[in-house]
């Protein structure tokens, strides 16, 4: 399930002795109740462990792209008639001129590719959504860590929290893609659920 402000990330609830995953702000009752689940300082962590999700996931994205550009750019000057490659005398044998031939074709069909999968541009749009995702990640960690110090959640830290939301929703019609990657996505929200569980942040007392 994707939303436009960011990947929607899931925890793990416990029902009848099996683990099922529902969504973080959906938690069973048991969980509430040992801690204290619905004091809203969980809106913060919540927003904290889906800004860390976005990190992690658009930064793969981030990493495949740009790992696919410079193989592009590698492979087209490598079969480009002025590199030293293709002065080796193995592509004046029958099997390297065979071979050369089809690295050829395959380099004339990337040069008409790339333009087409305008990398470039891409590359630049996943830098800035996750330029922005790391800056609202390290806010909401100061304002965890602002509330663990202060042992509260007070009116002048939610009015942080909205400024941080704000801020939020200009990520949203930054977003790169309409169709995020299931496989990645399951990877980092694993990475987000063991670094970040729900025992590891304070609840203040009800005030």
């Amino acid at each position: 399930m994707i939303r436009k402000a960011g990947i929607t990330i899931l925890k793990v609830a416990y029902s009848q002795g099996k683990a099922t995953y529902c969504p973080w702000e959906h938690r069973s009752l048991e969980n509430r109740i040992m801690t204290r689940e619905n004091h809203p300082v969980w809106t913060v962590y919540d927003k904290f462990r889906t800004a860390r999700l976005n990190v992690k996931y658009y930064g793969r994205r981030l990493n495949a792209l740009e790992r696919l550009n410079l193989g592009m750019e590698f492979f087209l000057l490598a079969t480009a008639p002025s590199f030293a490659i293709a002065g080796l005398g193995f592509w004046d044998t029958e099997y390297g001129k065979i071979v050369w031939a089809g690295m050829g074709v395959a380099a004339a069909i990337a040069a008409v590719l790339k333009p087409l999968l305008n990398l470039t541009k891409r590359i630049k749009d996943y830098e800035s959504v996750l330029t922005g995702y790391r800056t609202l990640e390290y806010d909401l960690m100061e304002l965890k860590i602002l509330i663990e110090q202060k042992g509260r959640y007070d009116q002048a830290m939610q009015t942080e929290f909205k400024k941080a939301l704000q801020r939020e929703k200009t990520l949203v019609v930054k977003n790169p893609e309409s169709r995020e990657s299931q496989k990645i996505k399951q990877i980092c929200e694993a990475e987000v659920r063991r670094e970040l569980p729900p025992n590891s942040f304070f609840i203040p007392e009800n005030e």
